[in-house]
Order: C-alpha cells, then structure tokens, then sequence
C-alpha cells in the first residue's frame, strides 16, 4: 500500500499531472449532474454535437487566425446548446434528431472551410489533430485549470437553483 502512495505522490509533484487531474474531475461531475437529465429529455446526442459545432467553430477560428480560439468556440457553442434546447421543444424536429442534424451540418462546414483556408500542406494532419486532439489534457496552463473551475461551479449552481424546473 506503501508503494502505491509514493507513487502517486511522485507523479502528483508534477503540475501537468494536477491539473489534468483537476479538470478531468471536474468535467466527470459537471457530465454526471447533467447528463441523466439531457438523457431523460431525450437530448443524449448533445454532448457529440456541440463537439462537432465546436470543430466548426474553430475551424472559423483557425481561418481567421484568432490567437485565443475559445473566444470563438465557447460562445458559438453555448449558443448552439441554448437554441437546440430551447426550439427543440417546440419544433417538428425534436431531440437528437435535430441534434444530429446540427451535428452533421457543423462538422461539414468545418471541414469545408479547413479544405478552402487551409493554413498548412497538410490539410489531414491538421483535420485529425483538431478533430482527435493530441494529449492536450496534459498541456493544460493554470488559466485553463482555473476557467474549468469558474465554469464548472456556475454549471452547478446554475443546476442546483433550476433543479425544480428541471
């Protein structure tokens, strides 16, 4: 039992490791607390869609050389999920079909403007990166750790005071 607490104590003195230990346990509570919901509402595709928005939108980003691209992929995406459960209720198409609708419409036009403006030779390289990531969990700085933190104790405050209309 020794053995094992040294280790961890070894690779906890590097910061990489806390971090991504940090934001890993803070995205698994904010997924466990919405996730049963969205899956009851029938919205259990969300979380793959708004991926794919998200590609489009820094695809955007990456073509307009924005030097920070989360000012363009969070709010893009954050609109998308308010319009997706908001309309949803009320359309013909309701949700994960209109969900994936979104999905596919987005990773195309993401894909199109990355085949259009590409920025390098090697346009799958970069289509592959952006979409599979490379191990950016272990790349995170200390503003990424604390803008997951702010963003997830207003996600469950947010969750915790609409409980009741949920």
């Amino acid at each position: 039992m020794s053995e094992i607490i040294e280790t961890l104590q070894y690779y906890l003195q590097y910061p990489f490791v806390r971090y991504a230990l940090i934001v890993g346990v803070l995205i698994a509570l904010c997924s466990s607390l919405l996730g049963v919901t969205l899956v009851l509402k029938r919205f259990s595709y969300i979380g793959d869609g708004l991926s794919h928005v998200a590609f489009g939108a820094l695809a955007i980003a990456s073509v307009l050389n924005v030097e920070n691209s989360m000012f363009v992929v969070m709010p893009i995406t954050i609109v998308c999920a308010v319009l997706l459960l908001r309309t949803g209720q009320n359309a013909q198409v309701k949700g994960d079909a209109a969900i994936a609708m979104l999905s596919v419409s987005a990773l195309a036009i993401g894909y199109l403007i990355m085949n259009l403006f590409s920025t390098s030779t090697n346009l799958s390289g970069d289509v592959c990166t952006t979409l599979f990531g490379s191990t950016s969990i272990l790349t995170l700085t200390i503003g990424e750790v604390r803008l997951c933190v702010i963003l997830s104790i207003i996600i469950v405050v947010i969750f915790v005071v609409f409980y009741s209309y949920i």
